[in-house]
């Protein structure tokens, strides 16, 4: 071996040895973490429970498992220690599955006076308050409690952590500051730079002025705090914000600020639901970082500035349900990263942009309830990820161009209430959930691709013009929820082919041609709450087995072919949940069946604080799918767009049922509306009546009905209209409350009735009275069905206004604006978050 080897040996030992000393120097200087801090780190891990369902994470694991007392805490999962001093630094223990409570004591405050950052986000603490003890950690800059389900009072204490730049309380249940609070944390933690407070009640609290002064901010979230009052502009210009979230303050008011000549980073902006109002500033194109606008329900109006479309980098706008005007620019396509477009409930005008290659990004488009006028463009290149296309309630004209139906990804699509025509395509999307075609002009067939739809959940067609069969044997996927056909030129039979897999919720065939018996085998629909299959040609007798669903809610059966008696049903407590029943104006005869009035449980004590003012339906895509009815007024097919879940009504009008009135019927103290005219009944009014104290209106004429009028009907306080007419009573009319307020109409043809409002005093046997007419006991032409123009005053305006519009309307006819009101005209569907 020569020289020169012999030293590069020797030369390359030497920095071995080198290297190793100056390891071994690091790892003595190196501290682990001290016995004090490992037993309590253990000892906090003992206050706590470990459920995989106490974290709201799609992918977590319990970080404490890693804890065991042999071994150094400094290596544990969710531990950060000082590399110099081996203290505990930093704790992270988001989604660890902890369930418990931190008590006052906790060893967490004892032992970890360095502690600079802690997370125990998406935790569940039971609840329990957060404890000030918070406020021992001095040295804390980075504090995480959200989404730990704390409750109570925030600790005046936690503003004494000056040195935070994070703090982040959001999303606890019932988590509030008190009155000062917020003031107190922004003048104290004047070196924030990210703010949380989403869903903190703030509602005694105003918007300070000094939040001005976190000049270094660049996240602020505010959503659903309940602050109040006018919100400082001058927060939009701050130089390093870049999210700002004030969404559902409905209180809060504001105004978008002028944005000068500068660039602002802002990249993030949420205003939802809030108060804020005025023109937009040309100069929002100053934003050029900005990729996310949520500003709906608020109050904006005039015209979108055209600069708004050159912001390139926007992925999510949705200014919808606003009162934005103006037209609609063919620029909206240079949004080319455009993922959601939400403009719906404004009023946009002009025709329906053109998007072209630039927009292949984009996933939801909605531009729904404007002024948009004339036809789809017949080419555009179709854009490979659209999900939902919502053009509905516009004035848009024309055939359906045949790119709608080839959208290849598309699962919502809505074209209703325009004035398209035409024949519909094939669909060629697989993954339709919702289809949307109702109150067109368009007529044909189903298409076949329809039924076809493994995916399909609601499929609403009605008010068009489409004709021949449907419902035939297994055409409908079992994923089918609701079904809404009404008001077309369909026919033929439905076939008994309902499955116990169905999840139908809804079905309305009101207003087609069908016939039959209605299929024994939709008693399988376990789900099904409306079934409304009124105006058609049904001939069967009452299904008294639909009595087995324990959802149902509302059955109309009006205007059909049904015939016989009411036969007694074998299940114990028939129709539990049945709140609406229409069987007016077909071919029922026989005595009413009491077993039936003795279940309608729903009828008898509906919570009302409950359900508020809750609407029957299903949601589908970031939309509300209400419920309706189609009722008969004066021979004139009504349809009711939305049905509270508080309403309760009977209509058996325009029948042949006969025998008394039964009792029990006064035990059903919910109802709103009653409707037993044009029958045979006989015998007296019940006085039980006078128990149905929310009745608003009652319609007993045309019937064989004798004796007094009972004076417990004056206890009908919310009565806006009684029809007592064509019967056979006698005696004074009642005088007291609303019977002070009914006129003649009410108790024409009862030959033997006298007091006010008639001209025949009680007494006087000489004094006129209009003759009475011929009762008809055979079919006629109904006069009345669910007098529906009375209701919507009761429950909107009140008592009064129930009593002024009952009269208007029987004397002079339907206001228009209130038909508008009845067939939703205005009504907001559910939003985009």
């Amino acid at each position: 071996m020569g020289c020169e080897q012999v030293w590069l040996s020797y030369n390359q030992l030497f920095i071995a040895f080198f290297f190793l000393f100056l390891c071994q120097l690091t790892c003595l200087h190196a501290q682990l973490c001290t016995q004090e801090q490992t037993s309590a780190l253990l000892q906090f891990k003992q206050n706590f429970t470990f459920n995989e369902y106490a974290s709201g994470c799609d992918a977590s694991f319990s970080k404490m498992e890693s804890w065991k007392k042999a071994s150094d805490c400094c290596s544990w999962d969710g531990v950060d220690c000082d590399g110099e001093t081996g203290q505990v630094i930093g704790l992270d223990l988001t989604c660890s599955w902890l369930q418990g409570t931190i008590h006052p004591n906790s060893s967490l405050f004892l032992s970890f006076p360095h502690l600079q950052k802690l997370n125990l986000a998406h935790n569940d603490f039971s609840l329990s308050p957060i404890p000030l003890e918070f406020a021992w950690f001095t040295e804390l800059t980075h504090l995480n409690l959200s989404d730990c389900r704390f409750s109570g009072k925030v600790p005046v204490e936690v503003s004494f952590l000056n040195k935070l730049v994070s703090l982040d309380l959001s999303a606890n249940d019932g988590l509030r500051l008190e009155e000062g609070g917020f003031e107190l944390l922004i003048h104290n933690l004047s070196k924030l730079r990210d703010l949380n407070l989403n869903d903190v009640n703030m509602s005694s609290s105003v918007v300070p002025s000094s939040l001005l002064n976190l000049t270094s901010l660049r996240t602020l979230h505010l959503y659903s705090s309940g602050l109040h009052g006018n919100f400082p502009s001058g927060m939009f210009l701050l130089p390093y914000l870049q999210e700002l979230d004030l969404g559902s303050n409905h209180a809060l008011t504001g105004y978008l600020p002028d944005f000068k000549n500068l660039s602002y980073p802002l990249q993030y902006l949420r205003l939802a639901s809030t108060g804020f109002s005025g023109e937009w500033p040309h100069s929002i194109a100053n934003l050029k970082s900005l990729k996310v606008l949520i500003l709906f329900d608020c109050y904006f109006n005039g015209s979108i500035p055209t600069s708004l479309w050159n912001l390139t980098h926007i992925t999510y706008l949705d200014v919808s349900s606003n009162k934005f005007s103006g037209i609609l620019p063919s620029s909206i396509s240079n949004l080319r990263k455009i993922l959601i477009l939400n403009l719906s409930y404004n009023n946009f005008r002009g025709s329906f942009f053109s998007w072209d290659a630039n927009m292949t990004e984009i996933v939801l488009l909605d531009v729904s309830n404007n002024i948009l006028t004339g036809s789809l463009p017949s080419k555009v290149i179709v854009p490979p990820k659209l999900l939902v296309f919502n053009i509905g309630q516009n004035l848009i004209n024309g055939t359906i161009p045949s790119w709608v139906f080839e959208l290849p990804a598309l699962a919502c699509l809505d074209l209703s209430y325009n004035k398209l025509s035409g024949h519909t395509l094939e669909f060629q999307s697989t993954s339709l959930e919702i289809i949307d075609l109702s109150n067109n002009d368009l007529l044909g067939s189903v298409p076949n691709s329809t039924y076809q739809l493994q995916s399909l959940t609601h499929l609403i067609l009605s008010s068009n013009n489409f004709s021949g069969p449907v419902l035939e044997s297994n055409r409908f996927s079992e994923s089918l929820i609701v079904l809404k056909l009404q008001d077309n030129n369909f026919s033929g039979t439905i076939h008994d082919s309902f499955t116990m897999e169905s999840r139908l919720k809804t079905i309305n065939l009101n207003g087609n041609g069908f016939e039959g018996p209605i299929p024994k085998s939709l008693v399988n629909c376990g789900n099904l709450e409306v079934l409304d299959i009124g105006r058609n040609k049904f001939f069967d007798k009452f299904p008294h087995w639909l009595g087995n669903l324990p959802n149902l809610h509302v059955l109309i059966l009006q205007s059909n072919k049904f015939h016989g008696s009411i036969v007694t049903s074998t299940v114990e407590f028939p129709f539990p949940m049945l709140r609406v029943l229409d069987m007016s104006n077909n071919h029922f005869n026989g005595p009413l069946p009491i077993n039936y009035f003795e279940s309608f449980r729903a009828m008898m004590n509906v919570d009302e604080m409950h359900f508020d003012l809750e609407y029957m339906g299903t949601n589908g895509y970031g939309r509300i799918y209400y419920d309706s009815l189609t009722i008969v007024l004066k021979g004139s097919a009504i349809e009711m767009t939305k049905i509270l879940k508080v309403f309760t009504a009977i209509d058996l009008s325009s029948n042949k049922f006969e025998g008394e009135i039964p009792d029990i019927i006064g035990g059903l103290i919910s109802i709103r509306g009653l409707n037993l005219s044009h029958n045979c009944f006989t015998g007296h009014i019940p006085k039980s009546l006078g128990n149905l104290t929310k009745l608003e209106w009652l319609d007993l004429s045309s019937n064989k009905l004798t004796g007094e009028i009972p004076p417990q009907l004056t206890n009908l306080i919310s009565l806006g209209t009684l029809n007592l007419s064509q019967n056979r009573l006698t005696g004074p009319i009642p005088r007291g409350k609303q019977f002070d307020t009914f006129l003649n109409d009410s108790y024409m043809d009862n030959s033997a009735l006298c007091g006010l409002p008639l001209s025949n005093t009680c007494g006087n046997s000489k004094a006129t009275q209009p003759p009475p007419s011929t009762f008809e006991e055979e079919d006629s032409e109904p006069l009345s069905g669910f007098i529906w123009e009375v209701i919507f005053p009761g429950y909107g305006f009140g008592l009064v206004v129930g009593l002024v519009m009952g009269y208007l309307m029987f004397s002079f006819g339907k206001p228009q604006w209130l038909v508008e009101m009845v067939e939703g005209v205005g009504n907001r569907d559910g939003k985009w978050l």
